[in-house]
């Protein structure tokens, strides 16, 4: 079940599950729909009852598959993807125990939808995703430095605009409503520095909401360097990782170009490697194909190499004994 290339029957289980998942974010999915919403509930309890059936064995089966001791099967238990199988399956069981629908409770059905989480077990098996993960985290990993300096730099900038817009945008105090009235004679949107904060976020990373628009010029002339520095952001990162993702990538592929050019040379050497044939000092071949009895000579082999390593001689002496014994046949 956790290595489905070990065998055919290991790789069916392993894609009927991801299918079976898969099959289940689905079905979460479309019951959402206002136009599924009018089938009927025993259609969505069904299908439920028979996924949650599926993966409730399967759970149990790995329960079993882990359960050789205590210490191995508390390891496995609280793992990531043990606890994502636990929490996909825990909110049928909680409606069953309470007999009523728990969504109007609380949103437990969305974590049915954790268990695509588990599809992340498929990618252990190809080398190019394994490869480029480890190619992004020391990427990351390389560019600390400069992340965690921009990162510094963010926070200054956020600070320091936020507080000069709150006091360019928050207009004047109305005692009778306790609010900040603009410029405009709305209620001030800019009320707190935590509220001005999030419209210098949402400006300097570029998504520009439009939820809170400076009204006065002053804070229009406070926007212009936010908009400059907003393109920094996301260009300083994107040099940065991509150079280094490019320098590590590049890197692994030598590295991998070099180990299969090895592998391929070693094959080569050990399909060029030819079988010596027995030969005797003279050269010529202790066993040819004029040889009256093979098996014969065989065993003759066999047992002078028992004569003299009992009288310590060499394999020379063997040879010239038995080429000895050739010629006089």
């Amino acid at each position: 079940m956790e290595q489905p290339s070990t065998s055919s029957s290991a790789f069916l289980v392993h894609f009927l599950s991801n299918s079976l998942i898969i099959l289940s974010a689905c079905l979460t999915v479309l019951e959402t729909l206002p136009v599924f919403r009018r089938a009927p509930t025993s259609v969505w309890f069904g299908l439920e009852t028979g996924l949650v059936t599926v993966f409730t064995a399967e759970y149990f089966a790995r329960v079993a598959a882990h359960s050789e001791s205590w210490g191995m099967l508390l390891r496995w238990g609280t793992s990531f993807m043990a606890i994502i199988d636990l929490l996909a399956i825990l909110p049928y069981y909680i409606e069953i125990a309470l007999h009523a629908d728990t969504t109007s409770i609380f949103r437990w059905s969305i974590l049915r939808t954790f268990r695509l989480l588990r599809m992340f077990r498929a990618f252990s098996h190809s080398n190019t995703i394994l490869l480029t993960i480890e190619v992004m985290y020391i990427s990351i990993q390389r560019s600390a430095d400069a992340l965690l300096a921009l990162s510094f730099f963010v926070a200054m900038i956020l600070v320091v605009f936020s507080t000069l817009l709150y006091f360019a945008e928050r207009g004047t105090w109305d005692p009778a409503i306790s609010e900040f009235i603009s410029a405009d004679g709305g209620i001030s949107e800019f009320s707190s520095i935590p509220a001005s904060a999030w419209f210098v976020m949402t400006t300097i990373t570029t998504v520009g909401y439009g939820d809170l628009i400076p009204r006065s010029a002053m804070g229009r002339l406070l926007t212009v360097p936010l908009l400059m520095f907003g393109l920094l952001v996301v260009a300083l990162p994107s040099f940065v990782l991509g150079r280094n993702f490019s320098a590590v990538w590049e890197g692994m592929k030598r590295r991998g170009a070099r180990l299969a050019e090895q592998t391929a040379q070693t094959q080569r050497g050990e399909e060029n490697e030819q079988v010596v044939e027995p030969q005797t000092p003279n050269g010529t071949a202790l066993f040819d194909e004029h040889s009256a009895d093979l098996e014969v000579l065989q065993s003759e082999v066999r047992r002078l190499t028992k004569v003299v390593e009992k009288q310590g001689g060499d394999l020379e002496r063997l040879i010239l004994l038995l080429e000895r014994r050739h010629s006089g046949s």
